[in-house]
């Protein structure tokens, strides 16, 4: 079973750094391996916190090889994967994805970022990771990248002998959205990458929307609403995906945040970087649905939990858990006593 961790870097105005931390210290890959990681995804989000010098295919190049750099300098010893950035630091796109990524003659800066990132050696680099994480962005509803392009990047990683993964976001919508080719664009393009990591988003999202004979309605997202989430992953998507490609592995993302820690506070200000104060509760808080660090052990266990109702032993997972791996050492002792197995 390959165990996949995000680790988060950010450009700072002059420099590439990691946001990674233990505690007060920064990380290490020893310290990912301890907790049982054995593939690190390289990222900054969906491209806003990585350098962006313009929309063409030298600058994407450019860009690519000195985050490349970045990585092989300070990331060794363990395969990675390595971002391909969709957002500029403002917010659009780095360039357009309708059109051809590079085999009709236009090469855009996605590909020029592949090839940076392709021109230093780097005997870790296991393939890619396509930072778009909607799961719309093909379909009408998004309809801001082409099949076509997704093809294209894949084939042309490929050509290199290297993999290209996906964790899509399904946010707040039911199984009624995400089996609806209208809505999914999973259905369509799982197949044009080795891995696909699906976000459930129970940990973050209270409601849970479905489409009701044309109506759409809203419920709790519960516990309940999360076993039929994961069942249809591995029952329903798994399989439409491997009708396109028999290798693709369809899996889900592990989702928590350091709302886990309980982190004490009395006001923002006290919070570390990207976190905010629940003043009622004098406690630090990040991405979750609720701010109390028990329930948000417990909704981060219900990932494990469902899984077991499901009969679901996943052969690979991802995992999210902000920047602090100390995040995973609270779960993994709590699963083992609760659930009596490791949560990595």
């Amino acid at each position: 079973m390959a165990k996949f961790a995000l680790w988060w870097v950010k450009w700072n105005g002059s420099n590439y750094e990691s946001r990674m931390t233990v505690g007060g210290k920064k990380a290490t890959v020893e310290d990912f391996r301890k907790r049982g990681f054995d593939r690190i995804v390289v990222l900054d989000g969906e491209g806003r916190g990585s350098r962006y010098t313009g929309p063409y295919y030298d600058s994407g190049r450019n860009d690519g090889k000195e985050f490349a750099r970045w990585v092989a300098d300070h990331i060794s010893g363990i395969p990675l994967y390595i971002t391909i950035p969709f957002y500029r630091p403002d917010g659009s796109q780095r360039d357009q994805a309708l059109i051809s990524f590079g085999y009709s003659g236009v090469n855009s800066y996605y590909k020029g970022w592949i090839d940076g990132v392709l021109s230093v050696n780097n005997g870790n680099l296991k393939g890619f990771y396509w930072s778009y994480e909607s799961c719309l962005q093909t379909g009408n509803y998004g309809k801001n990248v082409s099949k076509e392009f997704i093809q294209y990047m894949y084939d042309y990683i490929h050509d290199h002998g290297l993999e290209l993964i996906w964790i899509p976001a399904t946010n707040d919508r039911g199984v009624s959205y995400l089996s609806d080719d209208a809505f999914d664009e999973i259905l369509k393009v799982g197949g044009y990458f080795d891995y696909v990591f699906v976000q459930p988003t129970y940990y973050q999202n209270k409601n849970c929307i479905e489409n009701i004979n044309g109506t759409e309605q809203t419920f709790p997202y519960s516990y309940k609403k999360l076993v039929e989430k994961i069942r249809y992953i591995h029952d329903g998507l798994q399989k439409r995906v491997r009708k396109q490609n028999p290798n693709t592995v369809v899996s889900i993302e592990m989702e928590a945040d350091r709302t886990v820690l309980g982190i004490p506070c009395r006001y923002s200000g006290r919070c570390p970087e990207n976190m905010r104060c629940d003043c009622n509760l004098k406690t630090c808080y990040e991405n979750y649905r609720e701010h109390g660090h028990g329930k948000a052990i417990n909704y981060a266990l219900d990932y494990m939990r469902a899984l077991h109702d499901t009969g679901w032993k996943p052969s690979d997972l991802a995992y999210y858990f902000s920047t602090d791996l100390k995040v995973i050492d609270v779960l993994q002792e709590r699963c083992r006593r609760e659930l009596n197995e490791p949560y990595v």
